[in-house]
């Protein structure tokens, strides 16, 4: 009998709903959100059965589950939970168990998108750059508590680099009261460690990027450093993924929003669908290739261009966009970045 399985996966327990070819429920049950424990339920309960799809929403636990029960042989699909919620939230009663009913209808049906399950190797270095980016933003929280507390005594660090803030802090307090004295230098000596490990992983970053080919390769475009490559790696991870270069724009949240229906049709600002991260860094490079790069290059000119015509933030947003289409190509070609001829009043 060809069957169709739908999971609900919740942190401890999985809901299971098994249908046939003409959706009847065929068997349910429960099992525990381990591995060991699906594949074991699944080979149990399915001697008899020709297991034609499994379907799961993405979710904490998905990539570890998808990827261990590919590799057991199952054939596994993960898709959108968005998606998947437009389609459960017709149901009139929300239980777990009525949820893997629903993904098993969307299994048999095939009416669903999947979606792309990074490689251990992409979430690997995502959980590099993003454990990066947690200890820069906790830093940054105690810093401004720091100056925000020393505002109350008086006291205004004003524009400090990070390796002079310790000594300008200690300085500033050397003659407040012990209490306040005691309290700034345990955040100080809390903030001297998130600093060390902080530097520990960016030393983990640069060594890996210019191990890389593919992050050396995204690095010859002006304004992405190491960490916008490691996260644009990370991020899309197969780059065959995306029949068209443009459509990574669309992937990242950088194309505008649209709503039409009878007479309304209005584009809006971007989507910001996708890694909020990884679109916060394309920007930054943007805006440095706007203000900083001093190469000519056709993308920056078209950016200034637009900037001129529709305002700067507009145009580094416009940029951006264009440099995850550039970076796709570039990795796809295998390529490095192409400046382009600079016309010859600015080439003199």
């Amino acid at each position: 009998m060809d069957v169709y399985i739908g999971f609900d996966i919740s942190l401890q327990t999985t809901h299971v709903c098994v249908v046939d070819n003409e959706g009847k429920t065929a068997r349910e049950g429960i099992a525990a959100s381990e591995l060991d424990a699906l594949a074991t339920w699944l080979r149990t309960h399915g001697k008899d059965w020709t297991l034609k799809r499994i379907v799961f929403e993405t979710g904490q636990l998905s990539t570890h589950l998808y990827h261990g029960l590919k590799a057991a042989g199952f054939p596994v699909v993960c898709i959108d939970a968005r998606h998947a919620h437009g389609t459960l939230k017709a149901q009139r009663v929300k239980t777990d168990k009525n949820d893997a009913r629903g993904l098993a209808q969307l299994a048999r049906t095939g009416w669903y998108k999947a979606v792309h399950v990074k490689s251990d190797e992409c979430q690997a270095l995502r959980t590099l750059v993003a454990g990066r980016k947690q200890l820069v933003n906790t830093r940054l929280d105690i810093e401004n508590h720091i100056r925000g507390t020393l505002k109350a005594f008086g006291i205004k660090l004003g524009t400090v680099t990070t390796t002079e803030l310790c000594a300008k802090v200690k300085a500033a307090i050397a003659r407040e009261d012990n209490l306040v004295k005691s309290t700034i230098l345990s955040l100080l000596k809390a903030r001297d460690g998130l600093v060390a490990q902080e530097k520990t992983l960016d030393r983990q970053c640069t060594a890996i990027a210019r191990q890389d080919t593919v992050c050396k390769r995204l690095m010859t475009v002006p304004g992405v450093g190491v960490i916008t490559a490691l996260a644009f790696k990370a991020e899309i991870d197969d780059p065959a993924r995306f029949k068209k270069s443009r459509d990574v724009g669309v992937h990242v949240g950088l194309t505008p929003r649209k709503y039409a229906s009878g007479e309304i049709d209005r584009n809006g600002g971007i989507s910001k669908c996708g890694n909020t991260a990884l679109r916060s860094l394309l920007f930054e490079a943007s805006v440095t290739m706007l203000t900083r790069s001093k190469k000519w290059s056709r993308l920056k000119a078209w950016g200034v261009k637009l900037a001129q015509r529709n305002g700067f933030k507009a145009a580094a947003t416009a940029v951006a966009r264009k440099l995850a289409v550039v970076m796709h190509r570039m990795w796809i070609d295998e390529t490095n970045f192409a400046y382009g001829d600079a016309p010859a009043a600015q080439a003199a």
